[in-house]
Formats: C-alpha cells, sequence, structure tokens
C-alpha cells in the first residue's frame, strides 16, 4: 500500500470530530508560522530581557556544573533572584535554549518558544480530548488557538501564557479527581503528587496564580473529605498531604534563594508593595516624594528602596513597604473602586496591542494588523462575554458539567482578582484565554443538552451524588450572587467619588 493509499484509510478511519480536531490543529501551526514571519526580527519588550537574562544565566551555571567548574553565583543572584519579582519559570524553560545556543538572537528565541508552547498546548489539547472529549478539546484549539496575538505571544518571554496553559492541566487533573471521589474512592499517591507538580509550575510561571491553586487546592480537600468516609478519608488526605509537600518542597528553593538574597521572607515575588502604590496611590509621593527622573516607575522606586536600605541598615522588602504605605495613606473605598474599573477597562479593551510591540521598529502599519486586531478583539471579547455568563451562571444538568461549571468559575474568578490588586494591561488575558476556551465548551454542551428530554447517563450513583448535586448548585448560585455583588459594590462605591 502506498503512503498516499495508507493516509487516507487512516483519515477515513477518524471520526468527524477527530477530522475537525486535526484541521485546527493545522490551522493553529498555521498561525502560528504566518505570526512568526511577522515578529521574528522584532525586540525584546519589557520584562522579556530580565527572563532572557536569567535564562542565560542558568544555562552558565548548569555548563559550569557540567565542566567542574565553580558556579558564579553572584550571576545567578543578580540575573535570577535579581529583584525578586519575577518566578523563575520562563527562566528555566529558556536554559536548554541557551545551554546549546549562547549567542541565540531573537529569531532563534521566538522558534523555540513558539515550538515548545505548541507542543505543550497541543499536549494539554490531547489530554482535555482523552479526559472531556471532543467538544472541550475543539473549543480549546479554537480559543486561544487560533487568535493570532495569542500565538505572537507565545512565543514572547513571558510567564503568564504558559501558566494559562498549565492551569488547563490543573483543571483537567481536578476533574479526573472528581470521578475517583464520586465513586467512593480515594485518589491514589500519585495523583496526589501530580497534582502538586502542575500547581506550583503553574506559580512558577505566574506568581498570581497562587490564589487560584489555593484556592482549587481546598476545595478538592474539602470534597474528599466530604465524600469519603473511612479508609478511603485517611487515604484521601495522605495523597492531599503528598500533593502539599511535592508543592512546597518545589517552591522552596526558590523562596531561600530570594529570601537570602534579598534579606527578608520572600514567598514567590516582592513587587507587591511596588505594585500597589503604582496602582492605587499617589505615583508622585512613591518615593516619599517624586522618584528619580530618567527611569521607569518600577525602577525608580526599587533604586531608591535599595539606596535607602544601605542606609538604614533595614531590607529593601521592609523599606518598600513603608513606601508603598505612604503613597497610599489618601486612598478611599471610592479612589480604590475607580482604579479597579479603570484596571478592568485596561484588562479587556484592546487585547492586541502588545503585537505592535513585537514587530520590529522598522516595521510600518500594514493591512494585515488591521485584520490581527480585527480577529483578536472578536475572539477576545467574545471570550469575555462567554467568562461573565460564567460567572453568574448556574449549571444543573449532568454532574460532571457542574464539577467543571464550579472549577472554571472558581478559576476564572481568582485570575479576574488581578485588576483588584494589580496594574492591568492588555497582556494578561493569555492567561485567562484558556479558562474562557473550555468555558465556551461547557456553555456550548449546556445548550445541546436543553435539545435532549433527559440527561445523558452518568456514572451509576445514589443519593450521595444526587447530594452532591444540590451542593454544586448551591455552590454555584454563590458563586454567581457573590459576582454579582462585587460588581454592584465596585461601581456603587466608584460612582460615589
Amino acid at each position: 500500500m502506498s503512503p498516499e493509499s495508507r493516509v487516507r484509510t487512516w483519515w477515513q478511519a477518524r471520526s468527524r470530530g477527530e477530522r475537525v480536531l486535526l484541521a485546527l490543529v493545522l490551522a493553529h501551526l498555521a498561525i502560528k508560522l504566518v505570526v512568526y514571519l511577522q515578529i521574528a526580527q522584532g525586540q525584546l519588550v519589557g520584562d522579556e530581557s530580565s527572563y532572557v537574562n536569567g535564562g542565560k544565566a542558568l544555562s552558565n551555571m548548569l555548563r559550569d556544573a557540567v565542566t567542574f567548574t565553580g558556579p558564579d553565583w553572584a550571576e545567578v543572584e543578580r540575573n535570577v533572584v535579581s529583584s525578586g519579582w519575577f518566578m523563575p519559570g520562563m527562566a528555566m524553560l529558556l536554559t536548554p535554549l541557551y545551554l546549546v545556543v549562547p549567542d541565540a538572537d531573537i529569531a532563534v528565541l521566538r522558534g523555540y518558544l513558539g515550538i515548545v508552547t505548541s507542543l505543550v498546548f497541543l499536549a494539554t489539547v490531547l489530554r482535555v480530548y482523552r479526559s472531556l472529549g471532543v467538544v472541550y478539546a475543539g473549543a480549546l484549539l479554537v480559543l486561544p488557538g487560533l487568535v493570532p496575538v495569542w500565538a505572537a505571544f507565545s512565543m514572547a518571554a513571558w510567564g503568564d501564557l504558559f501558566a494559562g496553559i498549565l492551569v488547563v492541566l490543573l483543571i483537567v487533573e481536578l476533574v479526573e479527581l472528581s470521578r475517583v471521589l464520586r465513586r467512593g474512592e480515594a485518589p491514589t499517591l500519585a495523583q496526589g503528587a501530580r497534582l502538586g507538580l502542575v500547581a506550583i509550575a503553574v506559580v512558577y510561571f505566574r506568581s498570581s496564580a497562587a490564589l487560584l491553586v489555593a484556592g482549587l487546592g481546598v476545595v478538592a480537600l474539602v470534597a474528599a473529605i466530604a465524600l469519603l468516609r473511612g479508609a478511603e478519608r485517611r487515604r484521601a488526605v495522605v495523597s492531599a498531604g503528598l500533593g502539599a509537600l511535592t508543592f512546597v518542597g518545589l517552591l522552596v528553593p526558590w523562596s531561600l534563594a530570594a529570601s537570602s538574597s534579598l534579606g527578608g521572607t520572600v514567598m514567590t515575588t516582592t513587587s507587591v508593595p511596588t505594585v500597589l502604590a503604582n496602582t492605587f496611590g499617589d505615583r508622585s509621593q512613591v518615593c516619599f516624594g517624586p522618584c528619580d527622573p530618567g527611569s521607569t516607575a518600577w525602577f525608580s522606586p526599587l533604586r531608591y528602596s535599595r539606596e535607602t536600605a544601605r542606609a538604614t541598615g533595614l531590607s529593601e522588602m521592609d523599606v518598600a513597604e513603608q513606601m508603598s504605605a505612604y503613597a497610599r495613606r489618601d486612598v478611599t473605598a471610592s479612589s480604590y473602586a475607580s482604579d479597579v474599573l479603570d484596571n478592568l477597562d485596561a484588562y479587556v479593551r484592546h487585547p492586541e496591542r502588545f503585537y505592535s510591540y513585537l514587530r520590529p521598529d522598522t516595521d510600518p502599519d500594514r493591512p494585515h494588523d488591521a485584520v490581527v486586531d480585527v480577529v483578536t478583539r472578536g475572539m477576545v471579547w467574545g471570550a469575555f462575554a462567554i467568562g461573565a455568563a460564567l460567572l453568574v451562571g448556574v449549571v444543573r444538568r449532568r454532574r460532571e458539567d457542574q464539577v467543571v461549571s464550579v472549577l472554571l468559575t472558581l478559576s476564572l474568578g481568582a485570575l479576574l482578582t488581578q485588576p483588584f490588586v494589580h496594574i492591568a494591561g492588555p497582556r494578561y488575558w493569555t492567561t485567562a484565554a484558556p479558562v474562557l476556551g473550555l468555558a465556551a465548551a461547557l456553555l456550548l454542551g449546556q445548550l445541546l443538552l436543553r435539545r435532549t428530554p433527559v440527561d445523558t447517563p452518568e456514572i451509576a450513583v445514589g443519593e450521595r451524588d444526587r447530594a452532591l448535586g444540590t451542593w454544586l448548585t448551591r455552590v454555584q448560585v454563590l458563586l454567581a450572587c457573590g459576582t454579582v455583588l462585587v460588581v454592584i459594590g465596585i461601581m456603587a462605591l466608584a460612582s460615589a467619588g
């Protein structure tokens, strides 16, 4: 049989859903190739330089270890820990590139990240397909897989997008865990360790996702304790303990290194005080008055806190806390609410904006940019509309859909806390995009179920599972009410000013 005949036979043996998924995979790869050709000769933007320097420092450390040369810890401290603003996940992802190609240019960097993110993304899609089905996998390939600017971000050295992909893996792990619990069984030790591993990977790429990880972890533990009895419950607690130990054990090396370097206790990152000052305080008072001109709103306060720390004997983190409190001394509930609304607007309004930053400076505006802008805006704004429906909606049909609804609502809600504590911008939607893709699949599935007279049969369960359905409905109602109250409260406070 000729190769063409084999391919034709294989293709004909696939289901219609599998054919659609394969077509979407090819479309995703085609979009990434086109986008790569547009941004390959661009420049590093913002925080990318820090991540690249960290990757180079870690590759040098590994190269020294292989050659039995003493590692340059000062270089690692300077470029990996640095100011403690960035978790080292992206630097670690870049380490193999700079280990093999120490002088890799921007085009090689973009190509490497494009390949790695596509491999991880498609592996995640496959996992979703096997666990949740073709509709969820297809939705993920469309959103974010076919969003042009998401493709561009997948070749940029920020951790936001990669963390979003890992969040999907975490959600899938928890869905599979829910099936085990509904059967009255405890998760295995391997499942517990895997949950901890995925959770810490998320935090290593996006420190602000720690709230999401902690929330989902608490929900999983409470569900295990509530649904299991006797020996199974004890085994579940042990499994959860192993997951927590895995998470903490892999966080400790970074925490110790950052704490030792910066002279204070660092759990994840140290940027919170400066972020709060710049987001909600008076920027002209961040350095107990105006900061030195000639630098950004981020690095001037950092330099000031370091110089003050050397002069006073305090740690730079303590000084940053004092600076932040001083800049925020006039913050009111109304001013805070107004800033939150401004952040939400910045989070959503221009999802396409970073595309122009990633292109070469010498590249003039061309017609294709208008297409990228329109397609990205349409898809991302549509995704946020779906997210709004998820946050205020209640799923009642099919127990597993209820589980997925709760997990997605908690995940999206945790990610959307950023405008409440941090300056938002058109970079951060990339973390939420995969969650919104799954939300689209969930809502589509609910619309299709309405056309059927009865629920699709699931796992054979009894009173316990029906009681679980009641509680899942109540949790969704509580989350929806909480969302509405937060929105009303923020708008009322902002208008009161």
